[in-house]
This record gives C-alpha cells, sequence and structure tokens, in this order.
C-alpha cells in the first residue's frame, strides 16, 4: 500500500505542475548569444607597462579599464615608449550585442543608472550598455554611444547575421554587450 500512495502522490504532484505550467504567464529567455563586429578604436590612454621582448603593452584607458594587449610587428617604436607615458593608442577589438533592450521604462532606467555608473568589474570586463543613435540599413551601419558620453561608433555590418541583428534595432534601443581588445595597432605620443 505504501508503494500506491507514493505512486499516487507522484502522480498527483506532475498533474499539479503540469496545471501550474499551463496558468503561468509565457516568459521570454532573453539570448545569451551576440553578434560580433569588428571595430577600430584610437583613443588616449596611461601606459603602465612595456615588454619588449613579448611585444606586449598594458595601459589604462580614460575609463578606468587596464588592457594588455600583444602590439603588431608594424608597430616600430615600441621601445622608445616610457611606463606612466600618456599615448595616443590603436588597437582592434571585437564588439559583441548580447542582446537589446526595447524603448521604454527599462531602457531609460538602463541609461540613467546603468550606463551612468557602470561598476569595477563591468569596466575591468569590457561589458557595456549602449545607446543606439542611428541605423542606416542601406549602408549597413548601426551607430551607438555610451550613456556617460564620449565618441559615436558605427558599427558595420557584412555578416548575414549582422545585417538581421541591425534590421531589428532601432534609434533610442539600449544594447547589451561586450567589448573584446585584440591587438595594438599604432602607438604615438600624445599632443
Amino acid at each position: 500500500m505504501t508503494i500506491r500512495s507514493i505512486s499516487l502522490a507522484m502522480i498527483l504532484a506532475m498533474l499539479a505542475g503540469a496545471q501550474a505550467e499551463a496558468q503561468a504567464p509565457a516568459v521570454q529567455a532573453v539570448p545569451r548569444a551576440g553578434v560580433a563586429f569588428s571595430h577600430a578604436v584610437t583613443m588616449r590612454a596611461r601606459i603602465e607597462s612595456v615588454d619588449t621582448t613579448t611585444r606586449t603593452v598594458a595601459f589604462t584607458t580614460t575609463d578606468g579599464r587596464l588592457i594588455n594587449l600583444a602590439v603588431a610587428e608594424s608597430v616600430r617604436n615600441l621601445d622608445a615608449i616610457n611606463d606612466d607615458a600618456t599615448v595616443d593608442i590603436s588597437f582592434n577589438e571585437v564588439v559583441t550585442i548580447l542582446n537589446l533592450r526595447q524603448k521604454g521604462p527599462g531602457s531609460r532606467e538602463a541609461r540613467r543608472e546603468g550606463a551612468a555608473r557602470p561598476d569595477a568589474g563591468d569596466i575591468d570586463a569590457g561589458r557595456f550598455t549602449l545607446t543606439v543613435v542611428g541605423v542606416d540599413l542601406a549602408a549597413n551601419r548601426v551607430s551607438v554611444i555610451d550613456g556617460r558620453g564620449g565618441a559615436v561608433r558605427s558599427l558595420a555590418a557584412t555578416s548575414v547575421a549582422q545585417k538581421d541583428a541591425i534590421q531589428k534595432i532601432k534609434v533610442g534601443d539600449v544594447i547589451i554587450g561586450m567589448t573584446t581588445p585584440l591587438l595594438v595597432t599604432a602607438i604615438s605620443p600624445a599632443r
């Protein structure tokens, strides 16, 4: 009799779960797969260290992000760069859009709170929240700006997945994503 009561309890629990699932509102999952764009960046930075043997350089960006990257063979002045020097540095990066928050209360809140005050972990990891300021479907480009200000980034869509992603974007949408620096292509003393 114990086995029957346990079996009956399991069946009732499964039916209750199925009924609750049927009554629950539909929840749409946020996709975590991203669409990546290549992007070239030139910015002012402070050199932390230069290693001419391994051809790497560590630098701090104006927003406080510490980046350590390999330097391309085309950069010939690596041995002339001193620690603590202020330089204009160019590097390639990959910008990966993880998901979008459409217009409305969520985007206003993200612009007020998330984009205005990123924590140190977000800055170090390259996570961002940007606002779309322009979409040019004819040229397959989307323009975005950080909520804290700064330069407008223009991202070019070259693959089918990228073109599909920018067709879903509208001016005012908030993009959540991540940047991954790749290779330093130029270093020059700041003027």
